[in-house]
C-alpha cells in the first residue's frame, strides 16, 4: 500500500485532508528554508560588525560606520535620525532617555521582522497532527460503514481501509514535527540575536549621549 493508492481509494473528505496536509508541509519547509537563510545572513553580518567595528574603543562615535549591514544598520539609521534633535536637550539624562526610547522601539520592530513566519510554523506544528487524526477517524468511520453495509468483516476487508485511513495521521506528523523543531530553533536564535542587538543599542546610548554632552 502506498500513498497514491490510499489517495485513489479515499473519500472526498479524506482526499481534502491529504491535500491540506501536503500544502501545510510545503509551506512549513518553505518557511524553514527562508528563515534559515535569513538568520544565517543576519548572524554573518552581526559577526562582521563585531570584527570590524565593535572591537574599537568608542565605536558608536566613529565616523566609519557607513558599510554596516543587517539589523545593526537599523539601529544606526535611527541614531542618524536623532542627530538633529539631541543637541536641543542640555540634560544628559534627557538625551539618554530619548536614545533609549527610540532604540527600544527599533528593537521591537526588528524583533517583529525576525518573528515573521513563526506564527505559521506554530500553527502547522500544533494543528497538523489533529487534522491528520481527523482524517484517520473519518476514514475508519467510512471503512466500518462500508464493511457493515457489505456484511464482510474479514481481515482483508478491514486491514486495507484501516491502513489507508492511518496514512492521514502519518502525513500530519510528517508536517508537524519539522515545523515544531524549526519553530523552537528559530525562537531561540531570534532571542539571542535580539539580546546581542540590545547590548549594541545600550553601548550606542551611553557613548552617544556622553559624546553629545561633551561637545556642548
Amino acid at each position: 500500500m502506498n500513498f497514491l493508492h490510499a489517495l485513489s481509494q479515499s473519500s472526498t473528505v479524506l482526499t481534502a485532508v491529504f491535500f491540506l496536509l501536503i500544502a501545510m508541509s510545503f509551506a512549513s519547509w518553505y518557511i524553514i528554508f527562508w528563515k534559515g537563510m535569513m538568520l544565517k545572513r543576519e548572524y554573518a553580518t552581526y559577526k562582521k560588525f563585531l570584527a570590524e567595528h565593535a572591537s574599537i574603543k568608542d565605536w558608536p562615535t566613529s565616523k566609519n560606520l557607513q558599510n554596516v549591514e543587517g539589523s545593526v544598520k537599523f539601529l544606526l539609521e535611527e541614531i542618524q535620525k536623532l542627530q538633529p534633535i539631541l543637541p536641543r536637550y542640555e540634560n544628559h539624562e534627557a538625551k539618554k532617555e530619548i536614545l533609549t526610547m527610540h532604540l527600544l522601539q527599533t528593537l521591537d520592530e526588528i524583533r517583529s521582522w525576525l518573528d515573521k513566519g513563526l506564527t505559521i510554523l506554530a500553527s502547522i506544528g500544533s494543528s497538523a497532527p489533529f487534522i491528520g487524526l481527523f482524517g484517520t477517524v473519518w476514514g475508519i468511520y467510512n471503512a466500518l460503514a462500508n464493511i457493515a453495509a457489505q456484511g464482510n468483516a474479514g481481515l482483508s476487508a478491514v486491514a486495507g481501509p484501516m491502513g489507508e485511513a492511518l496514512v492521514a495521521t502519518a502525513i500530519g506528523l510528517f508536517a508537524a514535527i519539522p515545523a515544531v523543531l524549526a519553530y523552537n530553533t528559530f525562537v531561540r536564535l531570534n532571542r539571542l540575536l535580539v539580546q546581542n542587538l540590545r547590548h549594541v543599542a545600550e553601548q550606542m546610548t551611553v557613548y552617544i549621549s556622553n559624546a553629545n554632552t561633551r561637545s556642548r
